[in-house]
């Protein structure tokens, strides 16, 4: 009897795991291929399109300090140190005249795909130029150039240009609308598109949790004191209740979001989480240089509302639009899916099983051009450092004259970057044979730029202070000034004196020049080559670096 009992039960069980299955498949099949509607998608392309145009104007503005063989990046030396950044347009060689066309094409390009003009075209050529630019400049590159290029991949897949074609509006804006708010298109790219965004969101949002900074409340305060940020002195300890609570209230939102806007239409939930993403994003965009990934993201709320919008749009159509199912998925379709699951292994870093993964994939994403990593600011345990400069010059008579510290270190975004790899703050993981070389080369650069735009002939010596954020320096007075160079102009060019490095002077360091400087020279002991301070016990030479797949912010 217990013998028949038990195998009538496996056979239910059977049963009931194989409709389940079924089910479970024939409802998947249904999702995928049923269709969207084109008009939020082509929202969503204007919307992208006027920021890829941005994007490429921001390059090109950058272009002279970054992209330029003589800025402050030696390409030569990334591609030396670095081998896979070898696989781009942009090689040794390459003119700065040649940069300016490239990158001036590409934003002409970019309108392309706000007109919906050839739009797959335009998206495959700038995905090129974005992606040898990202690799050319790869020491900085962070998480705007990410979401961009990944933009452009995903432009390349998704059906649009269908609707909001500005040369049809000769037939008369409201015939246009009529017959736009009825075009549907296969859903399947759009459905792995909006999977790819809540996974941002979802893997950012959980791995803060395994932050302690997040944890105790303090990585908000660290965040905004670090000097990528807008107003970092702005924010002093009398804040840090206030930016504790907003700390917490990140970690409950970020992953909640997409949780909230994949709720049914209409549902309170839905505008519950619209909300959350319009708080969040504005938030960072308030705080921090980061507009494009910001702006993208909240630009995806028209993808998540599309049925919203459209039925506002046919409030007054006598038949709604009925949208029907696809036979069979489209090549698009199977990329988008395909992509959809090796990214998800290549962001499953940490994660077990699934975290033996994720080199494989994230490997067979570089080969097709696209870097991603969404751990974002869970790093900041291990990197976050606060620094102040302090440049002089010293006259012939002795006496020394101040001089603005961010003439010789720009405050850009991806100066600041750069800059942190002197102070062993490496975003991205460097062989540790490469590391000095990578650092005078840094302080070479940043004098050349110096001497391009000053007229001094004096030597100009460089000091910082460089200090961790944590809760035991939270009025940040630990740090100690340290040495960082001395060098002289001569006919435009910096000629390096000396450097805590060690390096010996280049020719061209006359001894009157050197004597002057060296009366009011650090001493002995800060000028080893350790400018960071050292590391805590249990805290590795590469625990406060990034490697190289980990290529956004």
């Amino acid at each position: 009897m217990r013998g028949k009992i038990i195998a009538h039960f496996s056979s239910v069980s059977a049963v009931f795991h194989t409709r389940l299955a079924s089910d479970v498949r024939s409802r998947l099949r249904a999702w995928l291929l049923t269709e969207t509607y084109a008009l939020p998608l082509d929202l969503f392309r204007i919307l992208g399109g006027l920021l890829c145009v941005a994007y490429f104007v921001s390059l090109l503005l950058q272009a002279k300090d970054f992209s330029n063989p003589d800025g402050l990046l030696d390409h030569v030396l990334l591609q030396r140190i670095l081998w896979f950044t070898r696989l781009s347009l942009f090689q040794p060689g390459i003119t700065l005249p040649c940069l300016y066309v490239l990158l001036g094409l590409a934003g002409v390009g970019a309108w392309g795909i706000v007109l919906g003009y050839r739009v797959r075209l335009c998206a495959g050529v700038l995905f090129a130029i974005a992606v040898s630019t990202y690799r050319w400049n790869f020491l900085v590159i962070y998480v705007d150039d990410a979401f961009m290029h990944l933009l452009l991949f995903w432009f390349m897949l998704l059906p649009v240009g269908k609707t909001l074609r500005p040369w049809e509006l000769r037939q008369g804006w409201h015939a246009c609308m009529a017959r736009w708010c009825r075009v549907t298109v296969a859903g399947t790219v759009q459905w792995c598109f909006l999977a790819n965004v809540c996974l941002v969101y979802l893997v950012a949002g959980l791995w803060k949790w395994t932050s302690p900074l997040w944890q105790q409340g303090f990585a908000l305060y660290a965040t905004l004191r670090l000097p990528i940020a807008y107003a970092p002195d702005f924010w002093q300890p009398q804040h840090l209740p206030f930016l504790q609570v907003m700390n917490y209230l990140a970690l409950v939102v970020e992953p909640l979001i997409p949780i909230l806007l994949l709720c049914r239409p209409g549902h309170p939930g839905k505008w519950c989480g619209l909300l959350c993403q319009l708080g969040f994003h504005l938030g960072i965009l308030l705080t921090l240089p980061l507009p494009f990934v910001n702006l993208g993201l909240l630009g995806t709320s028209v993808l998540f509302f599309r049925a919203e919008i459209c039925q506002w749009l046919q409030r007054r159509a006598a038949h709604p639009m009925v949208r029907h199912q696809r036979p069979r998925l489209e090549r698009a379709g199977w990329l988008a899916l395909v992509f959809l699951l090796v990214l998800s292994l290549a962001v499953a870093r940490g994660t077990p099983v699934l975290g033996v993964l994720y080199k494989p994939a994230y490997a067979f994403l570089w080969g097709v051009g696209i870097a991603q990593e969404y751990h974002l600011f869970d790093w900041i345990d291990n990197l976050n450092y606060h620094v102040t400069y302090r440049v002089s010059t010293q006259h012939t008579d002795g006496s020394t004259q101040s001089l603005d510290p961010t003439s010789l270190f720009p405050q850009s975004l991806r100066a600041i970057l750069l800059q942190g790899y002197v102070h062993n703050v490496r975003w991205m993981r460097v062989p540790s044979r490469h590391r000095a070389t990578l650092k005078y080369s840094i302080l070479s650069r940043l004098a050349q730029r110096f001497c391009r735009e000053q007229t001094l002939t004096t030597p100009v010596t460089a000091w910082a202070r460089v200090q961790r954020i944590r809760p035991d320096n939270v009025a940040l007075t630990q740090g100690q000034e340290q040495f960082l160079m001395t060098f002289r102009c001569a006919e435009k060019r910096a000629v390096v004196c000396q450097n805590f490095l060690g390096y010996p002077p280049e020719a061209g360091c006359e001894p009157p020049g050197l004597r002057g400087f060296r009366r009011q020279s650090a001493p002995v002991d800060s000028m080893k080559p350790a400018v960071h301070p050292p590391p805590e016990t249990g805290e590795g030479e590469d625990r406060g670096e990034r490697g190289k797949d980990h290529g956004i912010d």
